[in-house]
């Protein structure tokens, strides 16, 4: 038997660290391309917000949201349950959000192949928003939302004045 040369060792931990260094950089990179392209934010006056997603909102005309918020903050699953129709494979999750207090308009827009990354498949809201979304009580998740297929699932204005969009395409 041959003894192991220490040196090839070193190099040989040296070039895992290069490379776990480098994937860590295209991680951090990849994210922050990703959050670039796919998350806007802009400040805007409350007549421009409204207006946006008063655009947004009339693709949905006489559709009822999937979801609703009561008086409590509360999500409750009150449209669309007919997941039995046919209807093309949904590619995006949009989200219109303004708040009036920074007049600070964000729009979201997540590939559907990301959402099915999730675990579990749940999707969720920050628990900072004021709405309280539990997916697994309301049976939401991915796959529930492409049996609907494309639609609106929220439509909602707080008494502050914030407002939520949220569909799928």
């Amino acid at each position: 038997m041959t003894a192991t040369n220490p040196r090839t060792w070193r190099q040989i931990v040296l070039a895992m660290i290069i490379v776990t260094a480098i994937g860590a950089v295209a991680i951090v990179g990849g994210a922050t391309f990703y959050i670039y392209r796919h998350v806007r934010a802009e400040f805007v006056p409350a007549e421009a917000a409204e207006a946006r997603i008063a655009a947004a909102r009339a693709r949905f005309a006489g559709e009822q949201a999937l979801l609703r918020i009561d008086a409590d903050g509360d999500a409750v699953v009150t449209g669309r349950q007919d997941a039995g129709a046919s209807h093309p494979p949904l590619a995006t999750l949009r989200a219109l959000a303004y708040d009036p207090r920074p007049h600070k308009l964000v729009d979201v827009s997540i590939p559907f192949w990301l959402l099915r990354l999730a675990p579990n498949g749940r999707i969720s809201f920050d628990a900072d928003s004021g709405i309280d979304f539990d997916a697994e009580r309301l049976h939401l998740n991915v796959s529930a939302l492409e049996a609907l297929g494309p639609g609106l699932v929220l439509d909602h204005v707080d008494q502050t004045g914030m407002m939520v969009l949220v569909w799928t395409e």
